[in-house]
């Protein structure tokens, strides 16, 4: 299960290196707006991965949680990177101000849970070997859920459909919780052919492509049925290992910090959100990308670019544009309830129409039977009266206006 790695040499573990110039991806995701309105406080974002190291100041303080070392290496927990993936896909995510560096995650306030499930990855003849099995980023994957990952990370992508793993991964969605994967990168897989990728293929979670700095889609991004949203993946500024920023993927885009990107506007969209369920958050995510035509999809972008304002602005309703919401049910956590708006959809037009009419016939028979009964009932009344008054008179005369004389 390959990942991709930083491009070049001048990202190296170590090397202590401050990026002062406004990375390409602010503005192409509208984040000036955007932090006016979420931060990502409060929300957990596990990164499964190679771990995340804690001595850049980015990630330092409470930005990262202990986590858990699966590798069985010494290390005592996520918190050592002897690789530098994981600390890149943190960085894009949650990376704190740091004065004399322009770099800021995208999701600021967030609190990252690294999962270490990898040492190291090992590039061969322009492919990666080694990385986590489909076993160990299960693993991964069930332990983020039980720790309060609301978003779960996987920048990894395999061929296998493996039967662990979709175990894992239905697991954590009852939990609550939204898996962000890569679609897949082109020259770091096993196979360069455009088809599904695991755990992106799987319902309900959210496949990611990665982008150029046009915001296109590139050609090093496996292209399919699993891509579901487009982001940023080339010329990324991020975190280093024992280092401070640096800029990777300078020369071919890499769907593993598309993922990051994507990730972490889940985060904002899940603080703004909290009652909402992780299948409308993705829903959110998915409905709001920029693309050309708003009802369909394609296997090279999605549902388009990612839109981190429109997923926080947009109001989820019957006859929404786009995806249609997806079906599982959030996890309700012990000792209290969660609330869910539900969508449910518009009957048909024909039916619709025709039921108003009969409701509306229906409606005007009743009222001319009410009508008919009071007046009989008044008329009834009246005539009674009349005969009661006759009864009671005296046989006296009495002239009209013609002189007729009343017997």
């Amino acid at each position: 299960m390959p990942a991709a790695h930083a491009a070049g040499g001048s990202c190296e573990i170590g090397k202590t290196n401050y990026v002062t110039d406004t990375p390409w991806t602010e503005a192409a995701l509208g984040m000036d707006a955007v932090r006016s309105l979420a931060d990502g406080d409060g929300i957990t974002v596990a990164v499964v991965d190679s771990g995340v190291d804690t001595s850049n100041p980015h990630l330092a303080g409470t930005a990262v949680l202990p986590g858990v070392n699966l590798v069985g290496d010494g290390a005592t927990d996520g918190r050592t990177d002897n690789y530098g993936h994981g600390t890149v896909v943190a960085g894009i995510i949650a990376a704190r101000q740091v004065e004399g560096s322009a770099l800021v995650g995208i999701a600021p306030k967030a609190t990252i849970l690294p999962v270490r499930v990898y040492d190291t990855v090992s590039n061969e003849s322009s492919h990666s070997q080694g990385g986590p099995s489909p076993q160990m980023l299960a693993k991964g994957i069930r332990y983020a859920a039980d720790h309060g990952a609301q978003i779960i990370n996987v920048s990894q992508s395999t061929v296998t459909a493996d039967d662990g793993l979709r175990s894992a991964v239905t697991y954590a969605q009852g939990k609550g919780s939204l898996i962000v994967a890569s679609a897949g990168n082109r020259n770091t897989s096993s196979s360069t052919q455009d088809a599904p990728r695991y755990p992106a293929s799987w319902p309900d979670v959210l496949g990611v492509a990665a982008a150029d700095t046009s915001f296109h889609a590139s050609a090093d991004s496996i292209s399919g049925s699993q891509v579901d949203i487009l982001a940023p993946g080339m010329a990324v500024t991020s975190t280093t290992p024992r280092g401070v920023d640096c800029v990777f993927s300078s020369d071919a885009a890499a769907s593993s910090y598309a993922t990051a990107f994507a990730s972490a506007a889940a985060a904002l969209v899940a603080q703004r959100y909290p009652d909402e369920t992780a299948s409308q958050w993705m829903q959110r995510i998915e409905a709001s990308g920029n693309r050309p035509n708003p009802d369909s999809r394609d296997d090279d972008r999605g549902w388009g670019q990612l839109n981190p304002y429109g997923a926080i602005t947009m109001t989820l309703a019957n006859g929404l544009r786009g995806p249609a919401s997806s079906s599982y049910e959030s996890h309700a956590p012990e000792g209290g309830s969660r609330q869910r708006v539900r969508i449910v959809p518009t009957p048909d037009g024909d039916h619709g129409t025709s039921l108003a009419m009969t409701l509306a016939g229906v409606s005007a028979i009743i009222v001319i039977i009410m009508l008919v009964t009071v007046r009989v009932m008044r008329d009834s009344r009246t005539c009674e009266a009349r005969r009661t008054v006759l009864d009671a008179k005296p046989h006296s005369a009495a002239t009209s206006d013609k002189g007729h004389r009343a017997r």
